[in-house]
């Protein structure tokens, strides 16, 4: 099956994934989920967003594998950290896929990490946001509470830029890669943040040949007044981190 077929059989649930691998080395599979579709991961997690459906009985391109979150299940009932890429950019678990073989069948993926998925504690929670109405962390804290599923919020205090130590006190993981569904902390000064930091919510992440970027969600950001939501792309430099939700 052509490349454009394939993608074809993706129903997309999310904007456009980041650039693909190269073609070489690439394979084309079945997926097999038993019933049902398979679900495509902006990662090697499943926990990560989900970005698209693939339809059972689909032949689809594999261009390279990362290690990740384990998966149970699936028609073979087995537990595999294996994920492959897409052509068109995307992740899916090993266990949904006819490869012939539980070893990779592709070249590992040169541009993503190849340690496992960041776990994801559940820390304390609070039933109401702690935010000033309209501020920054307001408006990401609205975005963790509605991405939880109206839940809860994350027991967390102070100014923005203190927010990672105070997530990491009250047990949320808080981490230096980038990822999705989590808030991103910008100190001051980094992308054009404050005095007293920002903070945003995390959509999308995506590798170009020249780092990764983060698609995010955010209020009262520069030049903005408070309570107006806003949205843009930015590099994930180093300076960042990211609490993550579970």
């Amino acid at each position: 099956m052509s490349l454009l077929a394939a993608s074809a059989l993706l129903l997309p649930v999310a904007p456009a994934f980041a650039a693909p691998e190269s073609a070489e080395n690439s394979v084309t599979v079945t997926v097999n989920t038993g019933s049902g579709d398979l679900n495509v991961r902006s990662a090697p997690s499943t926990t990560s967003q989900r970005v698209a459906t693939v339809r059972n009985g689909a032949r689809i391109t594999i261009t390279c594998y990362a290690r990740g979150t384990v998966f149970d299940g699936g028609p073979y009932d087995m537990s595999t950290d294996l994920w492959n890429r897409l052509a068109d950019g995307g992740y899916v678990t090993d266990a949904m896929l006819d490869t012939g073989s539980d070893d990779p069948v592709v070249p590992p993926c040169a541009t993503e990490s190849m340690r496992p998925a960041q776990p994801r504690a559940a820390g304390r929670t609070v039933g109401s946001n702690p935010g000033e109405e309209g501020s920054a962390l307001w408006g990401a804290l609205e975005k963790w509470y509605f991405a939880s599923g109206k839940r809860s919020y994350p027991a967390v205090d102070g100014a923005p830029r203190d927010l990672a130590s105070s997530a990491r006190a009250a047990g949320w993981t808080v981490v230096g890669e980038p990822r999705d569904r989590a808030v991103v902390v910008i100190p001051p000064g980094v992308l054009d943040a404050p005095g007293t930091g920002h903070v945003a919510w995390v959509d999308a992440t995506s590798s170009r040949p020249d780092g990764t970027y983060l698609r995010i969600t955010e209020m009262a950001a520069a030049d903005t007044a408070p309570h107006i939501w806003s949205g843009r792309t930015v590099r994930a430099v180093p300076e960042l981190s990211y609490i993550l939700l579970p």
